[in-house]
This record gives C-alpha cells, structure tokens and sequence, in this order.
C-alpha cells in the first residue's frame, strides 16, 4: 500500500512491527521479522529519515501516522508543484519551434493527424510498461475502425505488459468511453482518473514518449516524439506525481465496500467522481436524461448525500470510487 510514497515492500513490514508496539528494539523486531541485522538496520534508518519513526536510545516508536504519512502526501504535492512548473517551460519551448532547430537531438516533430495516429499506434513494441495521459483531442475519432482500445491493449497485457493510465473528465465524456475504460480495468490495465490533466502523452517502456503539443482549437494537430532525455525523466516524474492522486476506475475486490451496486450504478458512481454531467452519464449508459438522473438520485439515496460532491466524498469513503 506504502509503494506509492516511495516505501518498499519490506521497509512497510517493519513499519507496520514498529506501529503495532508502543515501542521496540532492533533486537525484538529481528525475532519478529526474521531479519538480518543489516537489512534492517537500513530499513529502519530509512523509516526515521521519512519521518515514520523516532528512535529513543535503543528503542524504535512510531509517529502517529494522522501526522507522518500526510506529511509524505504532502512532499509528494510539492513535488508535483515542481515538476509542473518545469513541464510548462518545456513544452513554451516546443511550441515557440526552438527543438525544430536540432533534429538530431531526442525530439521528432510530428505534424498531422496521419503520422501522430501511426506513431501512437505502433507504440514502439512495448515491452515492459505503458505509462498513459489520456485526455482530448484525439488523433482518430473514439469508436472509429482502427481506434479499438481493448484490441490494442489487451494483447500487450496478456503477455505482461504494464499498461497504467490516467483519464481525465473530458476523456470519459463519449458515450460508452467509461464502459470501455472500466473493461480495460477489467482485462489488467491500471485505471485512475482526474478532473483534468495539464498535457497528453503515453511513455512506452520508460524509454521513449509521444507527447501532444496542440491544443483542441489548433486546426493542425502536433505531437513531439522524447528519447531519453531530462524532458523524458520530467514526463515520468508528472505521471507518477499525479498517479497518487488519482482515484481508481474499477475498485479492486479489497475496496469492493458494502457490495450493495449493480454494475449500472457502479457505473453511475465512477462517472459522478470523475465529474462528468448528467447528460455525460446519460451518453455513457445509453439512456435518456431523465433515466440517467434516477439513477443519479437512486445511487445517492443509497449514499444518504443530497449533493455530488457529498456523493463522490461518501463513495470514496466506501471504496466505490
């Protein structure tokens, strides 16, 4: 659960011996834990450096962790503050044409629909990861020949490809996006969204990106191919940065809450925390307006919230959304 604030698996193990006594030492925790004294000798250190722990001569406390585990969500933001504004200066820079100058550096300039949509679909044969900022516009229309999502993906996950994806809003607005989306989740790919997101890109194994440059009212569409580069390790840095904000497309069966949703309303709560409109929900379940806002209203009965924002609080709390 910790890996997400920068804590490895076994670095958890020790943090959750310390939380479960009041204090302790290195000694009792090597029984616990069945550790050599080095190996957790640095875990620990690693801990107290966090801030997750204090030691008192020999013995290890844990910090409360209302205070210590907010305090890395917190380094996590700022950080995510840094990289932002890094990202902006970069890509002022690709829009005023500077890179145009150096094609024999890590960027290729991509211009037109034909050659972005080529260049995303081949995807540089993936090996090990895809890394996802999905958001409008789109190089292909949605639901077009040639723009099946499941077909593309679900070939790369079979064969252990880690495909992790971000969706803003605006990308679950079509209708039928968000069921396409929550059957990629299904199928193992790792789906969250966010109201919005500042830039569209996919990373492919770490090693290589295609990042969107224009924006909707652009009539020509640009895109940018990143080599290994600072402008790749800064993409990389914004992904992980905002991935810990996001909210989960599809609950795992640990986060399943009460199980009192049918799959329309698991639907209907999914769609109300990632901001979409009534008429967004009603395209998305193929129903009319005022279907869709009864079973808005019937989701929300069940949550005892009389407002959206109270209805995606309460679902989160639950482990809906």
């Amino acid at each position: 659960m910790l890996e997400e604030l920068g804590i490895r698996p076994f670095e958890e193990r020790v943090y959750r011996a310390v939380l479960r006594r009041a204090a302790t030492t290195r000694a009792e925790l090597a029984g616990v834990l069945d550790a050599g004294p080095r190996k957790l000798g640095r875990a620990l250190a690693e801990l107290e450096e966090l801030g997750l722990i204090r030691r008192s001569g020999d013995a290890y406390a844990p910090v409360h962790p209302d205070s210590s585990i907010n305090m890395l969500i917190h380094r996590r933001r700022a950080g995510l503050d840094e990289v932002r504004g890094s990202l902006g200066e970069l890509v002022d820079e690709f829009r005023l044409g500077n890179l145009k100058a150096h094609p024999a550096g890590p960027f290729e300039i991509l211009v037109g629909v034909e050659a972005i949509y080529e260049s995303a679909h081949l995807d540089q044969l993936p090996t090990s990861s895809i890394m996802t900022f999905d958001r409008p516009p789109y190089a292909a229309p949605l639901g077009q020949p040639g723009f099946d999502e499941i077909g593309v993906e679900a070939p790369m996950l079979q064969r252990g490809v880690e495909i992790r994806a971000v969706y803003s809003a605006a990308a679950l607005q079509p209708p039928g996006r968000l069921a396409t989306i929550m059957e990629l989740a299904r199928l193992g790919e790792q789906a969250r969204t966010l109201p919005d997101l500042p830039v569209k890109f996919k990373i492919i194994d770490r090693r290589i990106a295609i990042m969107m440059l224009a924006d909707d009212d652009n009539e020509i569409m640009v895109a940018t191919v990143i080599q290994r580069s600072p402008m790749l390790d800064v993409l990389i840095a914004l992904f992980e940065a905002y991935w810990v904000t996001a909210r989960p497309v599809l609950p795992g069966p640990e986060e399943s809450g009460d199980g009192e949703l049918n799959e329309d309303e698991t639907l209907v709560v999914g769609m109300l925390g990632a901001g979409l409109t009534d008429q967004a929900i009603a395209r998305n379940l193929n129903v009319s307006l005022r279907t869709a806002r009864r079973r808005i209203s019937s989701v929300m009965e069940k949550l005892n919230v009389t407002s959206r924002f109270q209805a995606g609080a309460a679902a989160a709390r639950r482990g809906w959304i």
